[in-house]
């Protein structure tokens, strides 16, 4: 979708009533890459930093062949790269998989730092 200012993207949220909006949450990783709405999306997703049902969406998406090679996939990996550690600790399996991947803007983390606080 095509939005023209930041009021636009406001008007569709990610999490309607309590509940992630898969679709609205793809369109807003999307537009994260975009440097008009960047600090926007930014400031949205970090109030949910410790939100296990984000963390697996943010996964899902990262990991899923129908997204491949999407921006949704870029920005899923920088916002799990901003989760909380002890929520990704929780996620272990699923983040040593995405950090395997060969295509690097797929891997959360672009070195192997996150093995610091990790293990």
């Amino acid at each position: 979708m095509f939005y023209n200012n930041i009021e636009e993207l406001e008007a569709l949220h990610p999490v309607e009533n309590g509940n992630w909006n898969k679709e609205i949450l793809k369109e807003y990783l999307i537009q994260s890459c975009n440097c008009r709405f960047a600090a926007y999306v930014d400031g949205v997703m970090e109030r949910y930093e410790k939100d296990e049902t984000l963390a697996d969406l943010l996964f899902d998406i990262l990991l899923s062949d129908a997204c491949d090679g999407s921006d949704s996939q870029m920005g899923a990996a920088k916002y799990i790269a901003r989760m909380d550690r002890g929520l990704l600790k929780n996620k272990k399996e699923l983040l040593l998989q995405a950090q395997k991947n060969e295509v690097y803007w797929k891997r959360p983390f672009r070195d192997e730092t996150y093995l610091e606080w990790f293990v």
